[in-house]
């Protein structure tokens, strides 16, 4: 079925054009100048029923009144006639319908109506719908350039094994011309626009399992479907196929832009990276890292067992330390010459510098030297990746700095990988070595991104079996009895005494207290609480989320009378800054005291959905901004891994001898608490602080947000 329908989308063998003018120059003409131009093989039927005649070819009024069964439409109308349009397709049972115009969902509420309609038109029709704001579909092996890009007026398109999915039509344009210049060319490319009904996933799943295909480039501005996202690069990772994205909107500005383009929304940067890499995406902040990263993740299997680090080879120590400081600055290991490959080098005679980078200086432009080091390196087994930073000889001179690399490489097959950076620009180097399947880069940062990318996705996902027990019927009641007594219903803030009761039945413990509502309230119960001092009282409010703003928190309380007195006055104080404020009562709380602090977050972000953060505790995580996230629920072993990313744990680590706090508690809390990821009623829920001992961990602070009812 998936091949059928990529065969409809990228492979038609009957095409209406709808709405193709009759001037040459203008947007509407493209697709059939174009597909006239590389020669596409199907049938090409014209739609305008206020001509005879397009451009010298004969139109038809209707799609309907076309003589054969159309396999995809592409309608160029405007926006006003596009809905028309689109029901004469049904009528005529065309399966594929592209549509350029904009002017829906990205204008409003009366776009998003006209498009929610067209939308259940194509469904009830089982008719795919690519766009609005599609700028076409492009088959560069069959000619099928059903596009209004202008890039495709150029002549001879480079047949790749990159497949673009992109919701900007403009910037397939950009990545065809910089492919150009590279010696790197596509298979297939699709620009999406609003995604309306098709999207990156569903019509990235139609490619998978397409042999002409070995990798997939993705620019995005949003993720409208993240489940289809995430089976699609499921399949991807199953067959091979890596998956590269640039993604639009990390910064406001960004945001806005996405949203006035395609009307996409917007989401949290982190949570969609971490969306991102969980699903094995790798994500690149280098455009250019688009084309390049492709090529080299497409040599994980190659990889395979060798260790995951990198031999920097150079003929100049400065381009060589530039690629060296980059890699270490991801994190990447570097490793030094090993025993057997120093010797080697000695004995031949070859310079090689001295700690973790191999300078083999002038020498490297002799085409025996050059490729004596290659060989040794790319055989020895402690070499995992080989990274090649070539000075200027790459350019005046590649069959003396090129050339020993390729041919090292075609003669030895199945050894570690290379890879190379030209510092200079040397287009004629990297077209060689891009010809000879050597991947190269155009800048420091990209070569340093690909590669740590490249280790990142050769990592196994872990095991997701939750080594905790959850009774998710018994978590569901708790919560929707909070949920009434606290009259959210339709969405607020829960107190933090309903908050502490989800999250004790998730297994997560608070210090010993007391909760005294406030039809209880009474002086003598200020004497009588059964609790041992030191104290802490907090007013109980769903309506003050952050008590310390408000003065609703007193800690290290010795005796009753203090303790009746800061009750008061915390009343007073609430009641002056925040009159509408409703007090529920009083929670008494022992002092306790342990090692540090951590915070756990789960937020259900509008994109890509739960998403668990894990950081030091207080307001340190939002000062330094040590925190990592993660799609939620995550198990023990991915909740130690992200204890682990935590800079600010390090003391908890035992650093310097330090005590060491219960750091597999706090793992096991962070399990726990994501499992209320399943539960779409939550749209927040924290502990901050969570306070870490040397045995086990407690809750200090917890609140939970209910999401309004769907």
């Amino acid at each position: 079925m998936m091949s059928n329908l990529r065969q409809l989308i990228f492979a038609p063998k009957v095409v209406a054009l709808i709405g193709v003018s009759n001037d040459p120059k203008k947007l509407s003409a493209r697709p059939l100048q174009f597909c006239q131009q590389h020669k596409f093989t199907g049938k090409l039927y014209l739609v305008n029923p206020r001509h005879d005649q397009v451009l010298g070819q004969p139109a038809f009024s209707s799609v309907s009144t076309i003589p054969d069964r159309v396999d995809h439409a592409y309608i160029l109308l405007s926006t006003k006639l596009v809905e028309t349009a689109l029901d004469d397709c049904i009528a005529a049972g065309v399966k594929v319908v592209s549509i350029l115009a904009d002017g829906f969902a990205e204008v409003g509420d009366e776009g998003m109506v006209l498009q929610a309609r067209l939308v259940a038109k194509a469904k009830s029709a089982d008719v795919t719908l690519i766009g609005p704001n599609s700028m076409g579909v492009v088959n560069v092996d069959n000619g099928f350039m059903c596009t209004t890009n202008a890039a495709f007026k150029a002549e001879g398109h480079l047949l790749g094994r990159l497949a673009v999915l992109s919701h900007s039509g403009s910037l397939i344009g950009t990545l065809i011309s910089r492919g150009q210049a590279r010696n790197i060319g596509f298979s297939k490319l699709i620009s999406l626009g609003n995604e309306a009904q098709s999207c990156v996933g569903s019509v990235g799943l139609t490619l998978v399992d397409d042999e002409k295909i070995d990798g997939f480039v993705l620019f995005l501005e949003t993720i409208r479907n993240p489940r289809k996202f995430a089976e699609f690069s499921a399949a991807a990772r199953r067959s091979g196929k890596p998956v590269v994205a640039y993604m639009l909107g990390k910064s406001r500005e960004g945001q806005a832009l996405a949203v006035s383009h395609t009307g996409a929304m917007t989401g949290e940067a982190d949570a969609i990276s971490a969306f991102l890499a969980y699903n094995n995406i790798a994500e690149v902040s280098q455009f250019d890292a688009l084309l390049e990263a492709p090529a080299l993740l497409n040599k994980r299997v190659q990889l395979g067992q060798r260790p995951h680090r990198v031999t920097v080879v150079t003929t100049t120590g400065g381009g060589g330390a530039m690629v060296v400081d980059q890699l270490c600055i991801r994190g990447v290991e570097v490793a030094e010459l090993s025993a057997s490959s120093k010797s080697f080098f000695q004995k031949n005679n070859i310079p090689h510098g001295s700690g973790k980078l191999v300078d083999v200086t002038l020498a490297g432009a002799r085409y025996d030297v050059m490729k004596k080091a290659i060989v040794q390196l790319i055989h020895d087994p402690a070499s995992g990746l080989i990274v090649v930073a070539i000075g200027s000889s790459a350019q005046f001179n590649p069959e003396l700095a090129v050339k020993p690399i390729i041919d090292a490489v075609d003669e030895n097959p199945g050894c570690a990988p290379i890879v190379a950076f030209p510092l200079p620009v040397a287009q004629e180097s990297m077209k060689m070595l891009e010809a000879a399947n050597i991947p190269c880069f155009s800048s420091v940062e990209s070569c340093a991104d690909s590669v740590s990318l490249l280790f990142m996705a050769n990592c196994e996902p872990a095991d997701k079996t939750l080594e905790g027990e959850y009774d998710e019927t018994a978590i569901n009641y708790t919560l929707n009895h909070q949920i009434t007594a606290g009259q959210v219903d339709d969405g607020g803030m829960l107190n933090e005494v309903a908050s502490n009761a989800v999250f004790t039945k998730l297994g997560i413990m608070a210090p010993k207290q007391l909760f005294i509502p406030l039809r209880d309230e009474k002086p003598q119960i200020y004497n009588d609480h059964g609790l041992s001092y030191p104290l802490a009282a907090k007013l109980v409010s769903q309506d003050l989320p952050h008590k310390s703003e408000y003065g609703a928190i007193t800690l290290e309380i010795s005796d009753s009378v203090t303790l009746a007195r800061v009750v008061n006055k915390m009343k007073e104080r609430v009641q002056s800054l925040v009159p509408d404020a409703r007090i529920d009562g009083v929670l008494l709380q022992e002092m306790a005291s342990g090692l540090g602090e951590a915070l756990i977050g789960l937020r259900n972000d509008n994109l890509v959905g739960p998403i668990i953060t894990v950081g030091a505790g207080g307001i340190l995580a939002e000062i330094y901004k040590d925190v990592c996230h993660r799609p939620a629920p995550v198990d023990a072993e991915t909740a130690r891994q992200m204890i682990a990313e935590v800079k600010g744990f390090a003391y908890l680590r035992g650093y310097r001898g330090l005590p060491k706090g219960d750091l597999e508690a706090l793992a096991k809390s962070i399990e726990a608490l994501s499992q209320l990821g399943n539960n779409e009623r939550i749209s927040e829920a924290e502990i901050n602080p969570m306070l870490v001992c040397k045995d086990g961990v407690l809750m200090l602070d917890a609140l939970i947000r209910i999401a309004p009812k769907t």
